[in-house]
């Protein structure tokens, strides 16, 4: 956990050197901010979805990634708050801070192949992270036809965004009408097992968004945007690997009960496939956003450079 805080730290004072670097012209001994020229800080908000791509749920076909594994009935709510800082017309740097929750479950697929394991789980998601964006519908300005001196902004822009995030997560599961936390029972054997170490609820993450602008007046935006995110962990649903003889569980019937839910069922006994540990677990947001530009006057600040 300690090497993704660290990351992403260095990820932003990264982008804060940047920023910076952009703020003041070089070959100048004395640079000008301008705010107002371009307007460049916005805060932002969002409110959409998320969709869990994992071992557990998903479609009703063999396992596999992306939207083809796309599962309607694990959609949960997700929160977003961030900052954006744009360069110039191609380029942004932002930074998010995103709440959600992940679900899935193989009650919500018909595909026998993973209806039969009755495996689920439930996450409070927390995302922490530094995007670059790139648009590849800029926001150039155009002269206005009826005022020569004023230009006039693209309605609808797009970009799309990559950079590195950091997830914390905690698969739980429901046990006669009470949550439990999944991980310290151990349900493939982590921990307790000499080949199995337990694993951690932190991860570093991979995100992509595919995203439009639409301005809605000088001030205010709407973004609508599609985020995939892959992480290194294979077990933000609590499976990965094989079922396990349930007698290492001792007489705990939680432990027992959430390592195979359907005992005595083909393909349930210990050393059959449980999971899939060479495909890291992922999720995705739909999210709605609305931006808002920090500065919206022309003002000036004269800054001398060193």
């Amino acid at each position: 956990m300690k090497k993704i805080y660290l990351g992403t730290i260095i990820l932003f004072v990264f982008l804060s050197g940047t920023i910076q670097a952009q703020l003041t012209p070089h070959g100048h001994p004395y640079g000008t901010t301008t705010f107002g020229q371009f307007q460049q800080l916005e805060l932002m908000a969002g409110v959409g979805f998320t969709q869990f791509m994992g071992d557990a749920g998903g479609a009703d076909q063999v396992g596999t990634n992306f939207l083809a594994d796309f599962d309607f009935a694990s959609l949960r709510p997700s929160f977003m708050i961030g900052g954006r800082y744009r360069v110039n017309h191609f380029l942004a740097f932002r930074v998010n801070l995103q709440y959600g929750i992940l679900k899935g479950h193989d009650q919500y697929t018909s595909y026998p192949g993973r209806e039969f394991r009755n495996l689920g789980f439930t996450s409070p998601l927390f995302e922490w992270g530094g995007l670059m964006e790139f648009y590849f519908l800029p926001d150039e300005p155009t002269h206005n036809k009826h005022h020569r001196r004023r230009k006039d902004y693209k309605k609808i822009t797009g970009y799309i965004a990559t950079g590195i995030a950091g997830c914390y997560f905690n698969p739980m599961g429901d046990y006669n009408g009470n949550t439990v936390e999944l991980r310290p029972l151990h349900t493939e054997g982590q921990g307790i097992l000499s080949t199995r170490p337990e694993y951690q609820l932190t991860s570093f993450v991979v995100p992509v968004n595919l995203g439009f602008r639409y301005r809605l007046s000088e001030a205010f935006s709407i973004d609508m945007e599609l985020c995939y995110r892959k992480s290194f962990s294979d077990y933000m649903d609590d499976i990965s690997q094989t079922y396990v003889d349930p007698s290492i569980f001792g007489t705990n019937p939680e432990a027992i009960y959430f390592a195979n839910p359907n005992p005595g069922v083909s393909g349930t006994e210990p050393g059959a496939q449980r999971g899939d540990p060479t495909d890291p677990d992922g999720y995705m947001f739909l999210m709605f956003n609305v931006s808002w530009k920090f500065d919206s006057g022309s003002t000036s600040m004269p800054k001398y450079n060193h």
